[in-house]
């Protein structure tokens, strides 16, 4: 019988000495011991995946319904639908408007932040009766509204501090506007010529532990051209990108040496975009196949926010929203390229929506469908998601902040 502890070979070679080896598997029982819950920690960091990333989609409305000038039959109609587009633009204050909008970008602390309808208003007194191809006039010039400059001083007043990374231009046109309602004023009734410029705009926190590099953008070759007047106007609409990443070595002399052990950063590309609006559901579905083939189109990790003007009917508000057939062609396009929604869609019943309304002086009126996103691929963790700009007690006027509401959410990047 070979006694407790010790093997048929070491009884064979009479190595066996009595009292040494429970000491020994005691001691190693004890390491082991002790080594248990540096194990479980090792596998519970590296369960925690890579770092975190809060970004926000913002659709500050341009101020005005473009409806009563596009479609329009004659060039007085036009002109006629030009004021009132102009006149709601002055109603509807973008000055006042900046204000909540700049305090929902602080509050929400995201780190890259992606605004559409960033418009530029530009007029001309007298009416030369507009630029081409809509008129035959020179540009108009006078800044009216700059609303990127506007949102930026009150960032700096809100003590909200961002830097501003790209530009995208997009849709610029220009219309003689019948302001006073009165034909006998101006030629053919126009007090002044209006011109629009629409632009899309990616933000980046100063002091944000996110470092931004590349920007690249681009024009939509699908797109939808308005007729005023018989005369074509094309739409143009596009999307802006950023190279990204977070964390990586440090630099320097002064670099802790805790940085420089951290090694390489997490990459990523933040893109934004705004898709068509107006015209067939199949234009906005085109323009989202050009985003996939460009710069969707990487082995990078991506997140895509903006307004695509397209969502899925079982998470618009149940029996509020008039659905449309061809309404999720857009997003399904993006589904099935691997996106994943990283929205407020599971936090609660009904899901928070983001659009859209029709009147910004009504405090009464509610979202009741979604078409502004949070998209990742691959698919990435949401760690917090909601809504801003539906809280009528954070209303500092008699003005809701924007038709759209802010969608922030808060990620977690893959290693």
């Amino acid at each position: 019988m070979v006694p407790l502890g010790q093997s048929k070979n070491d009884s064979k070679r009479g190595s066996f000495r009595l009292g040494r080896k429970p000491a020994i598997l005691l001691s190693a029982v004890a390491v082991i011991a002790l080594a248990i819950p540096a194990v479980a920690d090792a596998k519970k960091k590296g369960k925690k995946g890579g770092p975190k990333v809060t970004v926000m989609t913002r659709n500050v409305y341009l101020g005005a319904d473009l409806g009563p000038a596009i479609g329009a039959g004659s060039l007085p109609e036009a002109i006629n639908g030009a004021g009132e587009i102009y006149n709601e633009l002055e109603s509807t204050n973008f000055p006042v408007r900046a204000v909540p909008l700049a305090q929902e970008i602080k509050d929400s602390k995201a780190d890259l932040v992606g605004l559409q309808e960033v418009a530029l208003w530009r007029t001309q007194t007298p009416s030369d009766l507009g630029a081409p191809p809509s008129g035959v006039g020179e540009p108009a010039t006078d800044v009216k509204y700059d609303f990127l400059a506007l949102l930026r001083e009150e960032l700096k007043n809100v003590g909200a501090k961002y830097k501003l990374v790209g530009v995208q231009e997009e849709f610029d046109s220009e219309l003689p506007a019948n302001t006073d309602g009165d034909e006998a004023t101006g030629p053919l009734g126009a007090e002044l010529d209006a011109r629009l410029t629409m632009r899309d705009v990616i933000l980046a926190r100063k002091g944000s532990k996110v470092k931004t590099g590349k920007v690249a953008m681009a024009n939509y070759t699908n797109r939808f051209v308005a007729e005023v007047a018989g005369i074509e106007i094309p739409a143009d609409r596009g999307w802006l990108s950023v190279e990204a990443k977070v964390g990586g070595k440090g630099k320097g002399k002064g670099a802790s040496a805790s940085k420089k052990k951290k090694g390489g950063s997490t990459k990523f590309t933040f893109v934004n975009t705004h898709l068509e609006a107006f015209g067939e559901p199949t234009i906005r579905e085109a323009q989202a196949n050009e985003l996939i083939a460009g710069p969707l189109n990487t082995n990078k990790q991506v997140i895509l926010v903006g307004d695509i003007n397209s969502g899925l009917q079982e998470r618009h508000a149940a029996g509020a929203y008039e659905f449309q057939p061809g309404d999720p062609l857009a997003f399904q396009a993006l589904q099935a390229a691997g996106f994943k929604d990283n929205g407020a869609v599971k936090l609660n019943q009904p899901y928070p929506q983001t659009c859209c309304y029709s009147d910004l002086f009504d405090e009464t009126q509610v979202f009741d469908h979604t078409v502004d996103h949070v998209l990742t691929n691959p698919g990435l963790k949401t760690k917090k998601a909601f809504v801003t700009g539906n809280d009528v007690s954070q209303r500092p006027s008699d003005l809701w902040p924007s038709d759209h509401g802010g969608k922030v959410s808060k990620l977690q990047l893959k290693k």
